[in-house]
């Protein structure tokens, strides 16, 4: 497949779309021509995050947290770590 260099804001577009593969992809190829662009780790994590893959969303909005201390991927990683540490001690054996 000849994936063409794609803006954020096109990626943006396939996530809204429905289009995960291809803007897994293409967040991919993003990351490796601009590895110092804190909103493609984001995209990239959060993509992660909404696949329910925690280490590899921690992994990429960390990445993103350090080009951008001041960014959304502070919070992103604080409600998975909310989501990994939460019990509920209805379910749990007697």
């Amino acid at each position: 497949m000849n994936h063409k260099p794609q803006s954020l804001t096109d990626i943006e577009a396939l996530l809204r779309a429905g289009s995960l593969e291809e803007a897994h992809q293409s967040l991919r190829d993003f990351v490796k021509r601009e590895p110092d662009n804190p909103q493609g780790w984001y995209l990239l994590g959060n993509l992660y995050r909404r696949q329910q893959l925690w280490g590899e969303a921690i992994n990429h909005l960390n990445k993103a947290k350090l080009l951008d201390p001041d960014g959304p991927a502070d919070a992103a990683i604080e409600s998975i770590y909310d989501i990994i540490r939460f019990v509920n001690v209805d379910l749990m054996n007697p």
